[in-house]
């Protein structure tokens, strides 16, 4: 019976990572073929080890930490979940038409946004956005596992499996970074685009002026070629 919890676990958590990989691609089906991503590629592996690293790494760190301090966890979510909603509240502020009928979507994403920022109302450059999501997540992962080991240094006997467990959660977040920025740099459909056409594929670095603006024109141009808002893959 152990044996088969451990394979439920596994597979509930492959699952996890693969449909967090998954749903660029599902988004990028409605858009044309060069701008999808296909099933098995490049891209598609590099997504999922991304995807796998960013979420595993806060999964990780958030058992170790309810092991040992059990309803503070909810202390760091909640934490957490204001300053993602804060962030959903400002991105719907940047729409050319606030979808005052999405009230679900304001209070549903920022819990995604908790494990992952894979989830995009807005059309346009994406940079900003993953910065304000990933830094406090990293600090997060950083702070709990800090707590974590100080507290097992003062328990006679602590599970051999703590200390490994906040090194991986430490270490496996920054990998994930890393991934990502290799994905945007040479898997990103829009980046295969670029090398079709010889143009140059190097990260450019945006103001914050600049970034807000290219959001709002992106927007306006995707209510204008829809008619309505959708679920964006940048």
């Amino acid at each position: 019976m152990l044996f088969v919890g451990y394979i439920q676990l596994i597979t509930s958590l492959a699952n996890i990572f693969y449909t967090t990989a998954q749903f660029s691609q599902q988004v990028r089906l409605q858009r044309r073929k060069e701008n999808q991503i296909k099933l098995f590629s490049k891209a598609t592996v590099t997504l999922l080890i991304w995807r796998t690293l960013i979420v595993g790494s806060r999964i990780l760190i958030f058992v170790l930490f309810a092991s040992l301090f059990h309803y503070w966890l909810f202390a760091v979510v909640g934490f957490h979940y204001t300053l993602m909603f804060a962030l959903v509240f400002y991105q719907m502020r940047l729409s050319i038409e606030p979808p005052i009928g999405k009230i679900v979507y304001n209070f549903i994403t920022p819990l995604v946004y908790v494990f992952d920022f894979c989830i995009n109302w807005l059309a346009g450059p994406t940079r900003y956005w993953y910065l304000v999501c990933y830094v406090p997540m990293f600090c997060e992962n950083v702070l709990m596992s800090g707590l974590v080991l100080w507290y097992v240094r003062s328990v006679p006997n602590p599970a051999w499996y703590i200390e490994p467990g906040c090194a991986c959660a430490i270490v496996m977040f920054p990998l994930g970074i890393l991934v990502q920025v290799d994905y945007y740099r040479y898997w990103h459909p829009n980046v295969r685009r670029q090398q079709t056409e010889l143009q140059p594929t190097q990260l450019s670095c945006l103001s914050w002026s600049k970034f807000r603006k290219e959001i709002k024109v992106a927007n306006r141009q995707n209510i204008s070629g829809t008619g309505n808002f959708s679920l964006i893959d940048s």
